[in-house]
């Protein structure tokens, strides 16, 4: 053996050598990307639970107020609840309304936190829009419910000075 064949056998050593370095570097650099993909995937999805979350917390606040509204107007007098029956038709349909978009806050949630990544980066764009248009809807039902407290206090205000 001559000092080519040592050569040449040093050369194949350090080649597979690189190799194995190169291939473990490789399989090192994949599994990070696929960490970091999944730490990106988890976080948008923990966001976007939080805010179908947020989504719910307004419709039960709203729900809350909608029932305040209405038992207040059960309970004044009947010259009042006689006023008010269009302002009270208008709060009950609200509530009827807001139980399907809580349902649907429900299921979204559920779903979402069920989903794969694929699936969420398909879905995502349709559940926000479902999202934001039952948001839309409670602001309304916001200022409608603004409207009814005030004709509420401006029904005991006529009634009183009516009565007096």
């Amino acid at each position: 053996m001559d000092a080519s064949d040592l050569i040449a056998a040093f050369a194949l050593v350090v080649s597979l050598l690189s190799a194995w370095i190169s291939y473990r570097a490789y399989r090192y650099t994949v599994r990070t990307r696929e960490e970091e993909l999944q730490l990106t995937f988890s976080r948008e999805k923990s966001e976007f639970l939080v805010r179908i979350d947020k989504a719910r917390k307004t419709f039960d606040r709203l729900e809350q107020r909608l029932k305040a509204l209405l038992g207040a107007i059960d309970r004044g007098s009947d010259d009042e609840v006689a006023v008010l029956a269009d302002e009270a038709e208008r709060l009950r349909a609200d509530l009827k309304y807001l139980e399907g978009c809580q349902r649907q806050a429900w299921s979204l949630w559920e779903e979402t936190y069920e989903m794969s990544q694929s699936g969420f980066a398909h879905h995502k764009p349709r559940f926000l829009g479902l999202i934001e248009d039952d948001e839309h809807f409670a602001s309304e039902s916001q200022l409608r419910c603004d409207r009814a407290e005030e004709a509420i206090t401006k029904a005991g205000t006529k009634l009183t000075m009516f009565l007096v």
